[in-house]
C-alpha cells in the first residue's frame, strides 16, 4: 500500500504542475484574444500608435503560447485564430497584402479560420469607404472579400479537422453577396 501512496502523490504533484501550465496557457490566451480584439478596432480607427503598442503586446504573448501549444492546443487555437485575423486584416489594410501562415508564424487551422473572420472585418472597411465615398476603397476591400472567399471555397473538411469553417465560409458568402449590393446601391 505504501508504493500506491508513495504513486499517488507523485501523481498528484505532476498535475499540480499541469494544473498550473493550464491555468497560464489559459490566462495568455485570453489576453491574446482581448488584445488581437484590440488592435482590430485600433486598425479600423487608423489608431498607428495603439497598432503599434497592441502588436508588440501580441508578440510577446505568442512567444509565451508557444510552449503551450502543443499540450493545450484547443486553448491556444482559438488565440492563435484572433491573432491571425488581427494580423492579415493589418497587412490588407495598411500594406495590401495577404500574409502566410509562416508569415505570422502560426498554424494552418488557425490561419484559415482567421482568414475567413478578416471578411467581415473588411466588409466593415467597405461600409466606411462608402460612407466616406470612397468608391475606389469600398472596391479594393471587396475585392479581397471575394479573393478570401474564392481562394477557399474548395475547402471542405469534416468538423471535426477544421471546426467551424463551413460555417465561417458560408458567413462569408453572405457578407460578400451584401456587400455588392451595398456598392451597386451606392453608385446608383
Amino acid at each position: 500500500m505504501e508504493k500506491i501512496d508513495a504513486q499517488i502523490e507523485k501523481i498528484e504533484n505532476e498535475l499540480e504542475i499541469l494544473q498550473k501550465n493550464f491555468d497560464e496557457a489559459h490566462e495568455l490566451s485570453r489576453e491574446m484574444i482581448r488584445n488581437a480584439a484590440k488592435m482590430i478596432t485600433y486598425i479600423h480607427n487608423d489608431n498607428k500608435t495603439g497598432i503599434e503598442l497592441i502588436s508588440k503586446n501580441i508578440e510577446m504573448l505568442h512567444k509565451k503560447l508557444k510552449t503551450f501549444e502543443e499540450r493545450f492546443r484547443y486553448i491556444v487555437i482559438q488565440a492563435y485564430q484572433e491573432m491571425a485575423e488581427a494580423r492579415i486584416f493589418y497587412e490588407i489594410k495598411i500594406n495590401e497584402h495577404i500574409p502566410t501562415p509562416d508569415e505570422i508564424g502560426i498554424d494552418y487551422e488557425s490561419y484559415i479560420l482567421g482568414l475567413m473572420d478578416v471578411v467581415g472585418e473588411l466588409k466593415r472597411e467597405l461600409l466606411n469607404a462608402l460612407r466616406k465615398n470612397c468608391i475606389d476603397d469600398a472596391k479594393r476591400y471587396f475585392n479581397y472579400m471575394e479573393y478570401i472567399y474564392d481562394a477557399t471555397r474548395s475547402i471542405r473538411f469534416a468538423e471535426a479537422i477544421l471546426p467551424g469553417f463551413r460555417k465561417k465560409q458560408d458567413v462569408a458568402r453572405i457578407q460578400i453577396e451584401n456587400a455588392g449590393s451595398d456598392i451597386l446601391k451606392h453608385n446608383k
